[in-house]
């Protein structure tokens, strides 16, 4: 399973500025390593997503926090509940559920791994009248060889980062 990269977390986290009276929404949280990086930071966190067995180590990872572990389809999540930000980590169906978040929340964010999809989201909320902007996150590690220091490049991550012109 993809873990979000703690680098990618801490430029997410400075992008969306929470406060302590914000709910925060990780919609596609997958593993819930966004979650638990903003929680002690925020209200109220709602890791959201369909795949039941990763939601097993996210229960694990967030038990003890203020969050609330959900299996439920990110379009019927972001219809029902109420937050002020929301992460996209996963993209399936993106589109039609920027369209609702766009309608609530204060702020979003959406990492993606193509282009593509990045751009297909910047488009989406450009058009739904939020200001944004993208960032490309490229992360290298190092690590030694041959007695020194190299570095070894991490897949780059599309991030869009939107808020409200309210």
């Amino acid at each position: 399973m993809k873990v979000t990269k703690l680098e990618v977390i801490g430029v997410l986290f400075a992008k969306l500025k929470p406060s302590k009276d914000q709910i925060f929404a990780d919609v596609g949280c997958g593993s819930g390593s966004v979650a638990e990086f903003f929680a002690p930071f925020v209200k109220k966190v709602y890791a959201v997503d369909l795949d039941e067995k990763v939601l097993e180590e996210a229960k694990k990872r967030l038990s003890g926090l203020n969050c609330e572990v959900i299996c439920m389809d990110g379009l019927d999540f972001l219809s029902k509940y109420d937050y002020d930000l929301v992460f996209f980590g996963g993209t399936k169906r993106l589109e039609e559920m920027l369209e609702i978040a766009c309608k609530k929340a204060k702020k979003i964010a959406v990492n993606a791994a193509r282009i593509e999809v990045a751009l297909n989201a910047l488009g989406k909320i450009k058009s739904l009248g939020w200001n944004c902007e993208m960032i490309a996150l490229n992360v290298w590690r190092s690590y030694e060889l041959v007695g020194g220091t190299a570095f070894k490049p991490l897949n780059p991550v599309f991030m869009v980062v939107a808020c409200s012109t309210e």
